[in-house]
Order: C-alpha cells, then sequence, then structure tokens
C-alpha cells in the first residue's frame, strides 16, 4: 500500500522545478510529495513484498495548513521544515548547521537505528520543463489534441513525437539549475547520490539541464540510469513513444541505460492505451526494482506522473511540482510477486554483533586462535603455531562472505584472493615447520606461558586487522549500497597487483626452500631467482597483495556508490595493508632478518664476504637491477629503497668482539675470509612471518 500526501500547486514561473530529479518509481502514483515511507516486509506463504509508508512532519508540502495555490519551494528551501530534530543536542549544540546539514544527519541516525528490514530514504521528485507536446495541446485545446493531433507526429511546422523541450521549458529547468546551485553552496543540501530518469527526450534533456554544471561530489557524479518503466500512462499518443537506444545512447552518452533496454519501443502500440492495472503492474515493479537494489540515501530521478482523472487545470499544477521526498523502505529480499525484476540477493543478510561484522570477526579469531594456543603449549608442538594463522584468513572470509547475502563480483573476488593467500601461506608454513622440525622463535618463549602467549594474542591482531578491507567490503553497512560494475581500473588493477604480489611471494618461498635444502649450498647465501632483485622478494609480494585486496575493496566508496560512515569504514580498513607492511618492516620481518643475520654471520665468519657483497648490490625490499642498486648514492637507498639505518649492520658498532677473535683463535687465521660451514648443527633462523 502506498500513501501520499496531499498535492500542492506552483505557479507557472517555477514548472522548471519538476526536472530537478525524477522519481520515477512513484510516477503512476498521481501524487508527489515529501514523505517518508514506512516499507516492512509483509510475509505469507506464497509472496512478500514491499510495503511503502508515508512519514509526515518533514516537509511543508505534507502540512494540511500549507496554502497549495500560494506554496513556492524556492521560497521554502524545498520545502523543508524548519525545526530540531533528536539528533540535534548532539550533531549541532552551538547550532551552526543548517537546517539540511541537520535534517540529512536525522536521516542517517533514522537508517542506523532502523530494525531490520527498513530503511529511510531521500527523494527529490521532479518533472520534465515544458515540452512542445503541452504547448501543442494548449494551442488545439485538450479534446481536439486527444481526439486527432496527438495521434500524429507533429502538424509540419512541429514536432512532438518523443517531445523536445520547448525554449521556455529551456528557461524553466536553467533556473532550477541556479536554484540548485544556491542551496548547494548556502544550505549545504546534500546532493543526490544516484540519478534516475525516464527514457523520454524532454526528461533526459531536462534532468541534463537542471544537474550539469553544479559542484557535485566526486564520489556522486551526475550520471543518471535511464530506467524502461519510469513512464506515465503509455497512450497511443506519439509524444509518449520513446526514441531508440541508439538514439539515447548518442544524445546522452553520459547517461547509463538499465540493462534490457531494448532498441525500440516495445511498450508504445498506436491507438492502443495501457489500462491502470498494467500500468500500476509495471509501477509497482520498477518502484520495487529501485528501492530493492539502490542502496543509496538520496535519490533524484526524471519522470512522469501518471495524472488520471485530473481536469485541465488540476494537471498544470500536478505538472509544476517537485516535491523532495523521504521513504523507508524494506530490505532488498522482500520484492513484489508480480514483479519482473530479481531480487538483489535470495541469501538473507545476517545481522551479527554490529553492522560492520567487526565483533563477530574479533570473537571468531580469539576463539580460533586460543583453541591452537592450547594445544602447542599443552603439547609443546610448533607446527600449527602459523597454519592456525593462515586459515584464520580462509575462515573469516567464508564466514562474512557468507553472512553478507550479497555476492557481487567484487566480494567473492576480494574473499578468494584472501583465502588463497592465506591458504598458500598456512600450507607453505606448515609444509616447512615439519621439514624442519620446530620453530627457533618460540625457544625462548615455548615453556612460558605469558610469553607464548603474548605471540598468539599478536597474531589474533595481526589476522584481524589484515582481514579488514573483506571484513568491511562484505558487512551490511556497505552491501546495503549498490556497487559499480566489477571491472572498473581500480578493480583491473588490483587483480594485476595480486596477480604480480602472489607470484612474487610464492615463487620465492619456493625458490629459497630449494636453495636451502640442497647440501651444496649450506650456509650459503640465497641469491637465485627473485632474490637477484631484491633481499625480500617474499616480503615485497605479501605488501603488494595486501594492497591490491584494499584497492579492490575500496572501489565502490572510491567510485561514489558507498556514501557517509561506511565510506569512511572501507578508507579505514587501508590499517590491515598498512599493519602488514609496518609488521614485516619494523617487528617480525627485516628487523628480525636484517642485522641479526648479518651479525650471525660475521661472527661465526659464516659466508660473511659474499654475504656483505650481497647486501650492498640488492635491493633490501623493492625489486631492483643489482646492477643499478649497487653504485645508488647511499642517501637514496637509505630513504627511498627503504634500507633504513636500523638494518645496516657495522661490525665496529654491533659485533661481538670478543666473539669474533675466539673463533680466528679457533681456526688460526686471523682476517680470514670466506669459510665453510662450521658444523651440521649450526642453521640461520627461519623467516618469521
Amino acid at each position: 500500500t502506498i500513501f501520499f500526501s496531499p498535492l500542492f500547486a506552483l505557479d507557472k514561473r517555477h514548472f522548471a522545478m519538476l526536472s530537478t530529479a525524477i522519481l520515477a518509481t512513484l510516477a503512476v502514483f498521481s501524487a508527489c510529495t515529501t514523505c517518508f515511507v514506512d516499507a516492512t516486509p509483509k510475509h505469507d506463504p506464497q509472496s512478500s513484498h514491499i510495503n511503502y509508508t508515508t512519514v509526515i512532519g518533514y516537509f511543508l508540502q505534507d502540512e494540511a495548513s500549507t496554502n497549495a495555490s500560494t506554496f513556492s519551494f524556492i521560497d521554502t528551501n524545498f520545502g523543508l521544515i524548519n525545526r530540531t530534530y533528536p539528533t540535534n543536542a548532539n550533531y549541532d549544540p552551538k547550532g551552526k548547521k543548517t537546517q539540511w546539514q541537520r535534517f540529512a544527519n536525522q536521516v542517517f541516525r533514522l537508517n542506523r537505528d532502523a530494525p531490520r528490514g527498513t530503511q529511510y530514504k531521500v527523494l527529490f521528485m521532479g518533472r520534465h520543463g515544458e515540452g512542445y507536446h503541452n504547448a501543442a495541446e494548449s494551442y488545439y485545446g485538450t479534446p481536439a489534441w486527444n481526439c486527432y493531433w496527438s495521434l500524429l507526429d507533429g502538424n509540419g511546422t512541429v514536432s512532438w513525437a518523443d517531445a523536445q523541450v520547448t525554449p521556455e521549458g529551456v528557461a524553466q529547468a536553467l533556473k532550477v539549475n541556479a536554484y540548485w546551485a544556491s542551496q548547494i553552496k548556502n544550505q549545504k543540501v546534500p546532493t543526490p547520490q544516484n540519478y534516475y530518469t525516464s527514457p523520454l527526450t524532454r526528461c533526459l534533456t531536462t534532468a541534463n539541464l537542471t544537474f550539469s554544471g553544479l559542484k557535485l561530489p566526486r564520489r556522486h557524479p551526475f550520471v543518471p540510469t535511464v530506467k524502461e518503466f519510469f513512464r506515465e500512462g503509455i497512450s497511443g499518443h506519439t509524444c509518449d513513444r520513446r526514441g531508440t537506444k541508439s538514439y539515447i545512447q548518442n544524445a546522452f552518452p553520459g547517461y547509463k541505460i538499465e540493462p534490457g533496454f531494448t532498441e525500440t519501443d516495445q511498450l508504445w502500440k498506436a491507438y492502443l492505451q495501457e489500462t491502470e492495472v498494467d500500468q500500476d503492474i509495471r509501477s509497482k515493479t520498477v518502484l520495487d526494482d529501485v528501492f530493492s537494489t539502490d542502496r543509496q540515501t538520496t535519490v533524484q530521478a526524471h519522470l512522469h506522473l501518471y495524472l488520471a482523472a485530473c481536469d485541465k487545470s488540476h494537471y498544470i499544477d500536478l505538472y509544476l511540482l517537485c516535491n523532495s521526498n523521504v521513504f523507508k523502505c524494506c530490505d532488498p529480499q522482500a520484492i513484489s510477486p508480480e514483479s519482473t525484476v530479481p531480487p538483489a540477493s535470495n541469501m538473507a543478510v545476517v545481522h551479527a554483533l554490529d553492522d560492520y561484522y567487526l565483533a563477530i570477526t574479533l570473537l571468531i579469531t580469539i576463539a580460533y586462535q586460543l583453541f591452537f594456543f592450547a594445544i602447542a603449549f599443552s603439547l609443546k608442538f610448533d607446527k600449527l603455531t602459523d597454519f592456525a594463522g593462515g586459515t584464520n584468513f580462509v575462515w573469516l572470509a567464508i564466514i562474512t562472505l557468507a553472512f553478507s547475502g550479497h555476492h557481487h563480483a567484487r566480494q567473492i573476488v576480494c574473499s578468494l584472493f584472501i583465502m588463497l593467500w592465506g591458504a598458500r601461506l598456512s600450507g607453505f608454513l606448515l609444509f616447512r615447520i615439519i621439514k624442519t622440525g620446530s620453530d627457533d622463535r618460540f625457544d625462548d618463549k615455548r615453556d612460558k606461558f605469558w610469553s607464548f602467549l603474548g605471540f598468539w594474542v599478536f597474531q589474533m591482531i595481526w589476522v584481524w586487522t589484515v582481514s579488514l578491507p573483506v571484513t568491511i567490503l562484505n558487512s551490511p553497512n556497505v552491501t546495503r549500497f549498490n556497487q559499480p560494475d566489477f571491472g572498473t581500473g581500480r578493480d583491473i588493477a588490483g587483480v594485476i597487483l595480486f596477480a604480480i604480489g602472489f607470484i612474487l611471494e610464492s615463487v620465492s618461498d619456493i625458490q629459497k626452500y630449494q636453495f636451502r635444502s640442497n647440501p651444496a649450498n649450506k650456509g650459503k647465501v640465497c641469491d637465485v631467482g627473485f632474490f637477484v632483485w631484491t633481499r625480500h622478494p617474499n616480503y615485497f609480494g605479501e605488501i603488494i597483495i595486501q594492497f591490491s585486496i584494499f584497492m579492490i575493496a575500496v572501489s565502490p566508496s572510491a567510485y561514489g556508490y558507498v556514501t557517509g560512515q561506511a565510506f569512511n569504514a572501507q578508507y579505514a580498513s587501508i590499517l590491515g595493508a598498512f599493519f602488514l607492511t609496518l609488521l614485516l618492516m619494523f617487528v617480525s620481518g627485516l628487523t628480525l632478518q636484517e642485522r641479526p643475520g648479518a651479525k650471525k654471520r660475521y661472527e661465526s665468519g659464516n659466508h660473511w664476504e659474499s654475504f656483505s657483497r650481497y647486501t650492498k648490490r640488492t635491493s633490501i625490499l623493492i625489486p631492483f637491477p643489482p646492477q643499478l642498486y649497487e653504485p645508488m648514492p647511499t642517501f637514496l637507498k637509505r630513504t627511498i629503497f627503504l634500507e633504513f639505518p636500523i638494518y645496516v649492520f657495522d661490525p665496529a658498532k654491533h659485533a661481538d668482539q670478543s666473539k669474533v677473535r675466539e673463533r680466528e683463535a679457533e681456526e688460526g687465521n686471523n682476517g680470514s675470509a670466506e669459510q665453510p660451514e662450521r658444523g651440521s648443527n649450526e642453521r640461520l633462523a627461519e623467516e618469521p612471518r
């Protein structure tokens, strides 16, 4: 059931306001007004539907005291009532925000606190500027127009088939454009996040005139979607026949055309008129389509209003009407049974503790890691430590993707990427620890409960933080928004970077393992394969992987589809990639490998000269040709190439000279250069993860 508040007339000078934005979904219902729509899913054994209910008290158009004959949206801030909201005390305690800013915050709070299956939308609705068919009807009179002239393409001088707007209609649209510009600047009116338009030329043109040149947010540009069903009652009048798809694409190249849009108009039939029942079905279909797939809070649409049972004067009143509307609608899974548009998802969204899945993923991670910690500590067993870390990523991705209920290609790709990375990493480290027998990182912790637990707590933080981009992408607060189709520039770049990173990390791990497994290489410097270009290709690959996943995951916000707190949350998830980078560079990666490894080699005389030459000609992290890196100025190595002083080993400062002297005394060869491996039990530390 759809309820509308009364309609109000606007004088002719404000006719262009109709062009501001057409909420086509409301086209068939002879009411355009500012309202809240309550959309509570109604379920019965055989069908479910969206229930829309208007919410009053926010716009003058809904007030019984408003005089329809004198009301002007231009003189009344789009009709927004100057009132207080429950949220004002916290949001604007000093009263410095505009009424629109306070209203936008109120709508955000309503959505945040709404029960499951309910959402609020702000709808700016308008109608096209004056078209030549309107001018012709005024000239010939309604009876003659309906009986004769409307069935023709024109009168030999003017064409009204798929009518263009008249010069008066252009002026009306430009006037609304100027009003939008002033309200955006002075009143901070929240501009629409999504735009829709009828496929008829007069609507396409009016929409373009209304929003062109406005200072719109980069993430919410004016790129309207052309929807076939955003049309008034379709009669045999030629003005109701739209142009071809090719014509629309050529005349309005920046517009998006909905999938399934046919080349020619399949709805218009000469001398036939659509029945009101058919129109209701069509209108309900497009209404459900928009509310089911559009996750944005503020929506703008250009469309036709169905004005049945209205005489000429009322037609003009409605024709000039444009309202700002706030709607509340249900979760997209509830679709009208007569709709031909499939639901956005055939699965229910799981709301677990919070709608970013932060709490549930943290609890799962804590439980998972504590389970394996109990095994490792009780049995003094190292072989499951890294396995527990890598597989934890896999489980979080699977669970959040399953909970999301919206399996967009981007969600699937990001989830698969982090699962692939986590599974490979845990599998390789498990294989390696089985071969080596134990992990010497825990030699001083394995028997100490709190010290050993500290490592596992750190692993919990690592898993939960690095998973953030995928966790938030799969969360209800993000999936409730539309997403750009997968294949954007960011998506492609992210996939390429992931492939590069995955190859670097996985291949270099294998190269190093094979090098170390060869008895002939015992104690030697691994300088084969990717290790020719960087001392730590696996670390560099791992960093690239995490930034590539973030790049893909944040695309909905980067392209303006996700807004508000969800927008901030998506960008904040870059914390995961930065955390892993800092971890590898300053905690468990390079800091444990570089200076300590060099110190051990120097003091033991273990291929020190070859290792020293290797570090001088090979970049520490970023792959770079050794022929160019070796002669590079030191300050470039210490800055751009990230070989910070904390990694550099200086024998005079950092070596234990007493150990050096003892070794030299034992060998009886002071100042000896290369020495063979000291003993079969001596080995370098495994690379920590």
